[in-house]
């Protein structure tokens, strides 16, 4: 029983001496970020971080994946207590589709004395992108092409047809359309 008491006191010391590891706050808003847009345009928007913990924190941001088409500014930066920070978030992207990802907000302690945890938040980030107006464009006539052009050549051949009836040659014909206007 001796044993077990020593043990728990032992315990008991041990805690209390050991140094505690505090987490630093954040506060971010909005809590999720959604893109409506088209592929190869640019749209922003920003998120608001708060330092909510007692003590100075530098934060560091990232996307977890397309950090090549989504832009942050700042990525880092220091608040003090109570202090908040605008962080433009700008999304690009090239290809069209529905994609998700993370906007990740990691805070450390400035004190490097102690014993240091970093913390953070994931902020949900989606973006549906359309096709390109371009693309679209030529999409569209690759489907009208289909239809035009042989309508196109169709009548080209009856207005020759209409033409050459009279013996006469084209060009008489259309310059004579003209001087009659």
């Amino acid at each position: 029983m001796k044993i077990v008491y020593r043990a728990l006191f032992f315990l008991a010391l041990s805690l209390t001496l050991m140094e505690t590891a505090l987490a630093a706050g954040v506060s971010v808003k909005p809590d999720k970020l959604s893109f409506i847009i088209r592929a190869g345009e640019e749209e922003e928007k920003s998120v608001v971080v708060e330092n909510i913990s007692d003590r100075p924190v530098i934060y560091n941001l990232y996307v977890d994946e397309m950090e090549d088409q989504i832009f942050l500014a700042p990525a880092n930066f220091r608040l003090e207590v109570g202090e908040k920070r605008q962080v433009k978030v700008k999304a690009s992207p090239r290809a069209a589709g529905l994609f998700a990802t993370n906007l990740s907000i990691v805070t450390q302690d400035l004190d490097r004395r102690t014993f240091n945890v970093a913390t953070g938040v994931k902020v949900p980030l989606t973006l549906q992108v359309a096709p390109s107006t371009a693309f679209v464009l030529t999409a569209w006539l690759s489907k009208t092409a289909v239809f035009s052009i042989p309508i196109l050549l169709a009548a080209i051949v009856i207005l020759a047809i209409l033409l050459f009836r009279k013996k006469k040659h084209w060009w008489d014909k259309l310059i004579n359309i003209f001087k009659r206007k």
